[in-house]
């Protein structure tokens, strides 16, 4: 019987939906960084309430990642994808009514969970509906969701809430959650996408755990940790350095950090572009970590004349995009079996999650350890330098495996 994941054309609707859906989730997780002085005002929210409300969405992803990509292979994409867009809807409205910090907390830990289940679906829609000449091009479009999504809540988010408060913003992306959610009903539903995804409902746990435990997802999962270390370490103190040390006010420099990171958007669909025209995964990999560190050199460093160094967080980002990308689609290729991706999937996204959660305190002990901004730059160095080995290691597994 021919692979259902094989046979026929790409269905780009789908493609385009569950990239959506992974956009919409990444607003949720951008939603909270440029409105936190007005939650700690209506809130009472102190500051280390206000880091945790602004860090909890990678706290199931942490912890769960491998365990809520084998969950949804086992119940099916489908399914996984409508609760985790439906609890978004519900906590967002919830959270939209909170009188108080504990509440709204509490609301955020669940969409964390949310957000597991949307971004380790969607991978398995995706090359579900696409043809293998295609399914690079279409997972390294996946990557570009959460800078995408990120982008967008910083750029809407302070325009929303000038006029109708944070609660609008939480209003508004609990909307779109509940949109996506119906049209993933409608598009995906077994009369419209009869060859969906089903569930791995002929395939053991132990297999699924097995599918984790190799060289392919260990090393996609800890170079995607090493990334986004230094990803969201700089997305996360860039705003505060354009204030502190270039004289930006806070909404300019909002608006930069977004242009900024929307740079590594146009990194992973540049490296889904190389990577559909016969690029090797581990070698944009090995160049996103070489770039990423020449780039690196001169953000936070005193010496670097002011007028690059946006130019040059700029490239960092650009560069650096084409990491996820080539990892994220290196999911498919790295299961087993098909009905095997959400595991794999589910064990890069941990290594993602982990990295996002160690890289702002990372950042933080660099500054105060090495005597200011300058500082920083050893924590690039320390995570591009074991980052590159690892590539060079990955190169290997695949040129054994007889991956492209």
């Amino acid at each position: 019987m021919p692979d259902r994941l094989t046979a026929g054309n790409t269905r780009w609707g789908i493609v385009a939906l569950a990239i959506t859906c992974g956009i919409v989730a990444a607003i949720q997780v951008g939603k909270v960084p440029p409105l936190i002085t007005r939650l700690q005002d209506d809130l009472a929210l102190s500051l280390v309430a206000a880091g945790w409300l602004a860090s909890l969405f990678n706290f199931s992803g942490a912890l769960f990642g491998v365990l809520g990509g084998a969950l949804a292979d086992k119940l099916g994409a489908r399914q996984v994808m409508l609760a985790g867009l439906g609890g978004f809807a519900a906590l967002g409205f919830a959270g939209a009514f909170a009188e108080h910090g504990t509440w709204l907390l509490l609301c955020r830990t669940g969409e964390s969970a949310t957000i597991l289940a949307c971004t380790v679906t969607a991978p398995r829609l995706i090359v579900a509906a696409t043809a293998p000449r295609q399914r690079n091009l279409a997972m390294g479009a996946w990557g570009s969701f959460m800078p995408t999504g990120i982008a967008l809540a910083l750029l809407g988010g302070p325009l929303i809430a000038a006029v109708y408060g944070w609660r609008g913003v939480w209003i508004a992306a609990a909307a779109l959650a509940l949109v996506c959610m119906f049209l993933v009903a409608w598009l995906t539903s077994p009369r419209r996408w009869p060859e969906a995804p089903k569930r791995a409902a002929g395939v053991p746990w132990r297999s699924l755990g097995r599918a984790v435990w190799r060289p392919g997802p260990i090393l996609l999962g800890i170079c995607f940790a090493l990334y986004a270390i230094q990803f969201f370490a700089v997305a996360s103190w860039l705003p505060t350095y354009l204030i502190e040390v270039m004289g930006f006010a806070p909404h300019q420099a909002g608006m930069a950090t977004a242009l900024v990171v929307f740079g590594n958007a146009l990194g992973n669909l540049l490296a889904a572009w190389l990577l559909h025209r016969g690029a090797r995964r581990w070698r944009l990999m090995l160049a996103a970590y070489i770039l990423m560190l020449i780039c690196s050199a001169g953000i936070f460093a005193p010496a670097v004349l002011l007028v690059w160094k946006l130019p040059l967080a700029f490239a960092f980002n650009l560069f650096g995009g084409l990491l996820p990308a080539a990892a994220l689609a290196g999911t498919a290729a790295h299961a087993p079996r098909p009905e095997m991706i959400g595991t794999v999937n589910g064990a890069v996204v941990q290594g993602a999650a982990i990295g996002s959660l160690a890289g702002p305190p990372a950042m933080a002990v660099m500054i105060a350890g090495f005597g200011g901004w300058a500082g920083t730059y050893w924590l690039m160095t320390i995570c591009c330098f074991i980052g590159v080995c690892l590539a060079g290691w990955l190169g290997i597994v695949e040129r054994r495996l007889g991956i492209n």
